[in-house]
């Protein structure tokens, strides 16, 4: 399923490119001469949360252009943790299961751009686009009782987390110089799935009393609009996420044309 949607997506953009180039005529292709049809970007305002995020733009036409981003966040604590424990657990044995935890990120975003206005990578655009997400998580912890010394266990698992959405993006660029630009991301929504696979081993077999302690602190676990299928088991415990995935792209970059 994942390589179908994968290879559609490939074919689709591909279409969009080759067309794109077709109905280039003449004149577009004279007055593009001048023009720099080329430009790379950072974004500024990802830099606060340690996101690095990066552009590669083509113009192919006066007023269609194709975008290429990738971005990641390097292995690290995870944001934000306090609000995520208590949004992930209803029970107070729980609320630190995060304190731990470690977090990487990377996503792949292609986009094609239809400017409105001057053209050529210049102006107010619509841009529909993919983006492909995958996040790295270890050491989020469960405590359980146990029938050894001391009293509780911990468990730590970890494992990872895929999405695939599908989204529209409303912003504008401008030229600030000869050569320097810059890139408002207005409004972007995007909607799709995620699937999710954790898991974490024990040391040792865990008895039938400690198996159902463990199942207790696992189905404590919540997460908004998803569906969790937790297990416990006698080498520890599987988690498996699935359910839908969204977001809103919004931000400003910095770029150099060439």
């Amino acid at each position: 399923m994942k390589r179908t949607l994968l290879s559609t997506i490939a074919i689709l953009f591909t279409c969009t490119i080759a067309f794109a180039q077709s109905s280039a005529s003449s004149s577009s292709i004279s007055s593009s001469s001048d023009q720099k049809m080329n430009n790379v970007k950072i974004s500024l305002t990802s830099l606060v949360f340690s996101n690095f995020q990066l552009q590669y733009e083509r113009s192919l036409t006066k007023r269609i252009g194709v975008v290429l981003g990738y971005s990641f966040i390097p292995k690290g604590g995870v944001p934000f943790k306090s609000q995520l424990n208590d949004l992930t657990s209803n029970s107070s044995d729980n609320q630190g299961m995060l304190d731990n935890a470690e977090l990487g990120y990377s996503a792949i975003t292609p986009e094609v751009r239809f400017y409105l206005g001057k053209g050529y990578g210049k102006g107010f655009y619509i841009a529909p686009f993919y983006r492909h997400l995958k996040y790295d998580i270890t050491g989020v912890n469960f405590e359980y009782s146990s029938n050894v010394v001391p009293s509780k266990e911990n468990i730590d698992m970890g494992g990872k987390l895929t999405a695939n959405t599908f989204g529209l993006q409303l912003g504008a660029q401008f030229n600030l110089g000869k050569h320097i630009i810059l890139d408002w991301w207005i409004v972007g929504p995007h909607y799709g799935t995620s699937k999710g696979d954790f898991d974490g081993k024990t040391d040792r077999t865990l008895t039938p009393f400690e198996q159902a302690e463990l199942q207790k602190e696992l189905d404590d676990i919540e997460l908004p609009l998803s569906d969790i299928d937790a297990k416990a088991n006698p080498n520890g415990a599987t988690i498996k996420i699935s359910g839908p995935w969204g977001g809103i792209r919004s931000g400003i970059s910095l770029g150099y044309r060439f």
